[in-house]
């Protein structure tokens, strides 16, 4: 008999709690969350109902029978909390992207497989019902043989000039922001349709379009922030309808 699961979830802002949710509806008894903060997890812990607020993620590796741990914290704690997950032997789900770079991804895949857990990133969009049906019709041949695919992510998110958070700091969320925040989804699911995988990477980054956002004056401008203007497509000509885009094109190679 398979031994009862139990999850544990890192992160309490937007979608940390989704993933309580989530693991409910599958039957999954969820122990507690961990915040950036005691004050924020103990908020989340209440509204979600949850048995435990955590203080540290060694408190939360130290839960009796814990199974499995959940990782939606900024992107840059991803590759030293999973790395922490694996050593304390817990199966680990984090979100996207797994690290900030693909040398430390490597190592935490390597890590993963050398201690027999189960591991993934987080890639929900694969599982939505068109996204299946998409990827049955490919493997049936009825849309014959698959040369081109184009496709676009939008969202409003971080819609108005003095939105800040995380995601805009290459130190916090890394330097390709919107490709490895919403392109990752846009390449996950291009893959998982066709069966087919990315050999080779080219970008466009049009001059026309330029980030104009205002930080907040508790945390001041850095030159090193420049890059932003570089990797974020903002248009400003028409504010109620601004979008956060990731656009990509995908040639597949004739018998691959």
């Amino acid at each position: 008999m398979v031994d009862a699961l139990k999850a544990a979830v890192i992160g309490a802002g937007f979608i940390g709690p989704v993933h309580v949710e989530a693991l409910r509806r599958l039957g999954i008894e969820v122990t507690g969350i961990l915040g950036s903060s005691l004050e924020s997890a103990q908020k989340q812990a209440a509204e979600q109902r949850l048995p435990k607020a955590y203080g540290s993620l060694d408190e939360l590796l130290a839960e009796p029978g814990l199974t499995a741990v959940h990782i939606t914290a900024p992107n840059y704690l991803h590759a030293p909390m999973v790395k922490q997950v694996i050593a304390a032997g817990k199966h680990v789900i984090c979100e996207k992207p797994l690290a900030m770079n693909t040398a430390d991804g490597e190592e935490l895949l390597t890590l993963a497989e050398q201690a027999g857990i189960v591991h993934a990133t987080n890639f929900n969009f694969r599982f939505y019902p068109l996204s299946q049906e998409s990827r049955e019709i490919v493997q049936r041949g009825g849309l014959g043989e698959v040369y081109q695919i184009y496709g676009r992510y939008v969202q409003d998110c971080l819609l108005k000039n003095t939105d800040w958070n995380w995601r805009l700091e290459p130190d916090l969320g890394g330097d390709m922001r919107a490709v490895a925040d919403i392109g990752s989804h846009w390449l996950d699911l291009t893959r998982f349709i066709t069966g087919q995988s990315v050999t080779e990477v080219c970008a466009d980054l049009p001059p026309s379009f330029r980030c104009a956002r205002s930080r907040r004056k508790r945390s001041p401008p850095s030159p090193a922030k420049s890059s932003i203007r570089k990797t974020t497509s903002w248009s400003r000509s028409k504010p109620r309808i601004t979008l956060a885009s990731c656009s990509g094109s995908m040639a597949v190679r004739a018998g691959a």
